[in-house]
């Protein structure tokens, strides 16, 4: 597919999801002659839920009675730590890619949708809420405590916990009645959580990974049954070059019938681009891809270390950059993943890397996955805009000595020259695999769903359902705990980590680290973008042009906050605003909760020392805006684009099968071959998660979802209230429509920030358009 032939592809979540529907009556006027042609997004669930029974994989209910005395107990403190001790069924033995893929879309559907009946009935996250007063909240809604000793403790982050009553928990615990639990008057959620199969439909996700992905040849030599039954599109990762896998974006995903384009496999991506290698694409991805969100001014230290790191054939580079940090010390800026061994508990001598099994012809063979701590220095031109990598550091190991560094060759060169360059693709690509593991787990999975979650229920333990900024934050919270405790049992252990380079104990404690460095003040909008190096004022100057994320982001931010003013401004009237806020226990309890530390107890809580001791309205305000933030335009921004510029594994692979070069002269000789081994071609397990995790977590918000749907629906209610039903009715509407309105207005100002950048052309950066901006943390 190019995008040259139709004019931009226009970056919205509508565009690169793609419309997974037949449409009748519009290209084609009827279904297609052969059931083959119908693009499927994923199977019928009943077709689906029989091949389960066919297969044996239905889920079934454990006896908790069965249990040892300490699984018992950890179950009853939390009903998840039957995801460790439910087993997970054998994995079938051969599929195909294609049916693989709409296995898992279907398998985790299923999940999802169960999780959701969970928590709706066991009143976490219900449909209409049952309203509780707010000391029966703080019972029900509770904090987990990471227990790195208990091998059945999930060991997240503190997120909430499932088995919501403990003193009820503690009283079963100490009965020796073992009365069927139906039999009670009342079941509670660690007895909901087992009769509904919730873990046991979870550990069915990694089954249906076969081990063996059969591919043409394989189906043209005796498995044209599975290649009938499941569909094939054979091997995207199959090859020995990086033109085999250029190749296989246009041949079989070539757009020859209406019905093929629409198609989950036939979607856009970045490998579409003739020049997706390039210098130019690689470091605009991190103001306009998947994490825009870490680029910031290169520090002291780094400017110091690729100014004493390079050889004499380096000269004119670390000409420049001595030049560019003497003349214009803020042109220079840097991804900085070096911190990614102390994070994780690894020595800085030691190799970032994880053994894995895999089976190839029927026999299982042990290979290990790598991964490297990068680090890339940037010049960001003053006219431009543009973004250019000058130095990479490939692996940091603690010192300059024992990490091999990389400088670029002075620009401007041919993209065909560029093409050829293996060791600095080869750096680029360190660098994308660095990026890729801190987007997921930190940007994404915690500095969004966890933190969120914790917000969430901080303020459910703190807040009366009525209360102004428990009634702000409500609509921004819908299906996020679910969602989120579906991908505590299946995505995370099935998925990501077993694309990680880490072992387990390795991923928990680097996910424990990105949640305790979290800076919740620190991570408002204007203040990060300040503190990285793009204050407010220069988001208009012809530097920041090509950084639509942030211009977006900060106008997002600006408008969020003037409708949680506006509403609290009713909550805390004039005069002695700030008073009233600081004498607010409710206000109080919601901040104490979120900085107390978590507790095996269950009386702890969120354990984030940096969310704000508000004392005045306008920290109010920050607070919650930056919840919205996260939950909304935050989250979507660096969610959504992941199928785009993933799907294409190559682009940003999240790990390396080949140990990373120890010295420069080793990196100086690779050639294609070197890195074509490192990448996840020819594992066709690893590439199918890789890209398929993208499409997984890129649900699209519809209309009806959107942030601006929140506005219009909030305006409607109101205006249409009298004043004896509610007091601020008539101030609530004017502060919604004036919500409305700005986010109305974004329309016109996305769309113009994202034609402002340098491939306008050829892909539109428009991923905070309103119509598309979601309400909440869906998926």
């Amino acid at each position: 597919m190019t995008t040259q032939d139709s004019g931009p592809l226009v970056l919205t979540p509508g565009n690169v999801l793609g419309k997974i529907e037949p449409v009748i009556g519009g290209e084609m006027s009827s279904w297609p002659q052969d059931p083959a042609d119908v693009p499927m997004a994923m199977w019928d669930s009943g077709v689906f839920i029989t091949e389960l029974i066919n297969l044996h994989l239905s889920p079934k209910k454990i006896q908790i009675t069965e249990l040892g005395e300490q699984e018992q107990e950890d179950f009853n403190a939390n009903p998840e730590a039957l995801l460790a001790i439910v087993s997970v069924p054998p994995q079938l033995k051969e599929g195909t890619y294609r049916g693989t893929q709409l296995a898992l879309t279907k398998m985790y559907e299923l999940v999802e949708s169960n999780y959701k009946s969970y928590m709706d009935a066991a009143n976490f996250e219900p449909t209409v809420p049952t309203p509780l007063p707010v000391l029966k909240k703080r019972e029900f809604f509770s904090f987990t405590c990471p227990n790195l000793e208990d091998p059945l403790a999930d060991n997240f982050p503190p997120h909430l916990n499932l088995a919501a009553n403990k003193d009820w928990s503690k009283k079963a615990k100490a009965s020796k009645d073992k009365v069927d639990s139906n039999q009670n008057a009342y079941m509670k959620p660690t007895d909901l959580f087992n009769k509904m199969r919730v873990a046991q439909l979870a550990q069915l996700l990694p089954a249906l990974i076969p081990d063996t992905i059969l591919g043409h040849a394989a189906a043209a030599v005796g498995t044209e049954f599975a290649k009938a039954k499941f569909g094939d599109i054979g091997r995207p990762d199959a090859g020995n070059t990086i033109q085999d896998i250029e190749n296989y974006q246009r041949k079989e995903r070539g757009k020859k019938y209406f019905w093929q384009k629409n198609d989950i496999f036939n979607l856009p991506n970045v490998g579409d681009l003739p020049d997706w290698y390039s210098d130019e694409r690689f470091a605009q991805q991190f103001f306009t891809g998947t994490n825009p969100t870490t680029i910031e001014l290169a520090s002291d230290f780094w400017i110091e270390h690729f100014l004493s790191a390079s050889q004499p054939e380096d000269w004119r580079m670390q000409a420049k950059i001595e030049k560019l940090s003497q003349e214009a010390r803020g042109s220079l800026y840097m991804q900085d993943y070096s911190y990614f061994r102390k994070a994780a508990g690894i020595e800085p001598s030691e190799v970032i890397s994880c053994d894995f099994e895999y089976v190839y012809n029927g026999k299982k063979v042990k290979s290990t996955r790598y991964g490297v701590a990068a680090v890339c220095l940037f010049h960001l031109d003053e006219d431009s805009g543009k973004l250019a990598p000058l130095a990479i550091v490939c692996d940091w190991r603690g010192d300059s000595e024992n990490s091999v560094t990389i400088y670029n060759q002075e620009p401007p060169r041919s993209t065909s020259d560029q093409a050829v360059d293996w060791p600095w693709r080869y750096a680029k690509t360190c660098v994308q695999t660095s990026d890729w593991l801190r987007h997921e787990v930190t940007v994404h999975l915690t500095n969004t769903h966890l933190i969120e979650e914790a917000t969430i229920v901080g303020a459910q333990r703190s807040f009366s359902d009525t209360h102004m900024v428990f009634q702000l934050l409500y609509p921004h919270w819908q299906k996020t705990l679910a969602l989120n405790a579906a991908a505590r049992a299946t995505l995370v252990p099935h998925v990501i980590n077993e694309l990680l380079p880490f072992t387990k104990e390795q991923s928990t404690l680097f996910t424990l680290h990105a949640f305790n460095s979290f800076d919740f003040k620190g991570r408002y909008a204007p203040e990060d973008l300040r503190r990285r190096g793009f204050p407010a004022q220069t988001l208009n100057q012809a530097r920041s042009r090509n950084y639509a994320w942030a211009r977006c982001i900060y106008s997002m931010w600006g408008k969020i906050r003037r409708y949680v003013a506006g509403m609290l401004d009713l909550a805390y009237p004039a005069p002695n605003a700030d008073q009233k806020v600081a004498a607010d226990p409710c206000v109080r309890d919601w901040y104490e909760i979120m900085q107390k530390d978590p507790s095996l107890s269950g009386d702890g809580g969120a354990g984030l020392k940096s969310f704000p001791t508000i004392r005045t309205l306008d920290q109010l305000v920050d607070a919650v805006t930056m919840c919205i933030h996260l939950a909304s335009p935050q989250h979507t921004s660096i969610n959504y684009l992941q199928n785009y510029y993933q799907a294409f594994v190559i682009n940003k692979p999240p790990c390396l099968y080949t140990p990373p070069p120890t010295s420069l002269a080793e990196l100086k000789v690779f050639k294609e071959k070197h890195l074509v081994l490192a990448l996840p071609i020819n594992h066709p397990k690893e590439w199918l998660l890789a890209s398929h995790i993208s499409y997984l977590l890129s649900f699209k918000p519809g209309d009806k979802e959107s942030l601006i749907a929140y506005a219009c629906s909030k305006y409607q209610v109101y205006m249409a209230k009298k004043r004896e039903e509610s007091k601020d009715a008539p101030e609530i509407a004017k502060v919604a429509r004036q919500f409305y309105d700005d986010l109305r207005e974004s329309e016109a100002e996305f769309k113009r920030y994202g034609q402002d950048t340098f491939d306008a052309g050829v892909i539109t950066y428009d991923v905070l358009s309103p119509s598309w901006n979601a309400v909440s943390i869906l998926i």
